[in-house]
């Protein structure tokens, strides 16, 4: 399955490449992560992610590297609250040091073999003096591609689509769009791997800087 992934990573990175040179985007990000859970709480949820950012197109170099930790409680009618912080190391002299804090709402739901979720963020980002507001709103769904259920050794299917409103003092207003799709399979009861691929639209009604990002990720419950 590693080397399934491998193959998969490398001819995405190429044809992303090839998109890049079209002048469809600006920059190719590729960003492998490991997902930490931990459920045994009742009605809470931990999640701890690691994950590195690295520039694949016309240059090869580190951005940054982070780590965040993440808490969620049920609160009943297929919904959830939560609350997370971040901090993100620059591993470039013009990347600047990240700390970030998050609180959400989540309603999922399961529609057959789909499940959809709306997810409302708001982000505060710190760096250096500055203090940056981010309002996202998120609506995904997953579903698996054998049956009803993803099952050990299966795949599933995800897509996502998010608006985020950007305001920070004395800076104009920026707006994003970001549109996911990917593919993961079950790699165990507790273990999953996940490939994404996401567009993104950054400050569109301004500078319209486009990045295209290929998320991989391993999901581990404990």
């Amino acid at each position: 399955m590693i080397s399934c992934c491998s193959k998969l990573l490398i001819l995405a990175v190429l044809i992303l490449s090839g998109v890049a040179h079209a002048q469809i985007v600006d920059q190719v990000i590729a960003q492998p992560a490991i997902v930490l859970s931990y459920r045994d709480v009742p009605a809470w949820k931990f999640n701890t992610v690691l994950q590195q950012r690295n520039v694949v197109y016309d240059q090869t170099s580190a951005l940054h590297i982070q780590i965040a930790q993440f808490a969620s409680r049920e609160i009943g009618f297929y919904s959830e609250i939560g609350a997370g912080i971040m901090y993100r190391q620059g591993l470039e002299s013009s990347v600047r040091d990240e700390l970030r804090t998050t609180e959400q709402y989540v309603h999922a739901r399961k529609y057959n073999n789909l499940k959809l979720a709306h997810r409302l963020r708001w982000d505060q980002r710190w760096r250096d003096e500055d203090l940056t507001h981010r309002w996202r709103y998120r609506l995904s769904g997953s579903m698996p591609l054998n049956g009803r259920e993803t099952n050990v050794s299966e795949f599933y299917a995800t897509a996502s689509a998010e608006a985020l409103f950007i305001a920070e003092n004395k800076e104009r207003p920026a707006y994003d769009q970001r549109l996911s799709l990917g593919i993961g399979r079950q790699l165990g009861k507790k273990l999953k791997v996940q490939l994404t691929s996401q567009y993104r639209w950054e400050d569109y009604t301004a500078i319209n800087r486009r990045s295209l990002f290929l998320n991989l990720s391993l999901y581990h419950t404990l």
